[in-house]
């Protein structure tokens, strides 16, 4: 990819569509691209060497047991989003494991450098401080559901977080973004759960005609009976 086509990848996104396209191309310019291939592990020395942004493709940032080899998946991370934030604030180590979901291209930069973006960029600066709330608010949103909901419940809340309700393909669908060609095994990460229990329920919500799913396609059909069902 050229600079300006990885510009024109960032430049809508939450966290940079702020900038000039100029000062946008001068950041890019200070990374370095590099592509990992589906289910790769994204080296990242515990986070403290390298800022990322992703530009194409997704990434799932987990982690996992060391003693049953259970894994759960924070983000689900897509284009224009960015990981190794709390090192990037506090200079510190962590231990989520960043994977790559399929293809995907990653501009790095060393810590140092996207240090100085927050000082040299204010647009920059005054849009990190929301998408750092957005993260928290998930991470929060994810832990209460994990604490206080069963696995249906968990499921149908990430099927909704994801279905487009404004956009229907006709009047009795709303077609699922973003997890729709995902696995079950990945959406069971997502939830806190395994994948027998996920390809079950959605087994359950698809003989009841309440989803339609398809090989790449998932969409609600029916939105009221869902939240209903669910009490959401």
């Amino acid at each position: 990819m050229t600079r300006h086509e990885i510009c024109e990848e960032l430049e809508d996104t939450d966290l940079f569509a702020g900038l000039k396209h100029s000062e946008l191309c001068e950041i890019v310019s200070e990374c370095r691209l590099k592509r990992w291939e589906k289910s790769e592990a994204i080296d990242n020395d515990e986070g403290i060497e390298y800022f990322n942004i992703v530009v194409k493709g997704s990434v799932k940032l987990m982690h996992t047991d060391p003693h049953s080899g259970r894994s759960i998946v924070l983000f689900l991370l897509k284009r224009g989003d960015v990981f190794d934030i709390l090192s990037l604030l506090d200079g510190e180590a962590h231990v989520s494991n960043p994977i790559a979901v399929e293809t995907v291209d990653i501009l790095r930069a060393p810590m140092a450098t996207a240090r100085r973006w927050l000082e040299r960029y204010p647009e920059f600066n005054e849009r990190f401080l929301p998408y750092i709330g957005k993260q928290m608010r998930i991470l929060e949103n994810f832990a209460e559901s994990v604490v206080f909901d069963d696995t249906a419940t968990r499921l149908a809340k990430l099927i909704l977080k994801h279905a487009d309700t404004k956009n229907r393909h006709d009047e009795e669908e709303y077609p699922v973004k973003i997890i729709n060609n995902l696995s079950h095994e990945l959406l069971a990460e997502m939830i806190g759960s395994v994948r027998s229990v996920v390809t079950t329920q959605l087994q359950k919500l698809k003989k009841d005609e309440i989803i339609l799913q398809k090989r790449g396609y998932l969409a609600v059909k029916k939105l009221e009976e869902l939240k209903r069902r669910y009490n959401l």
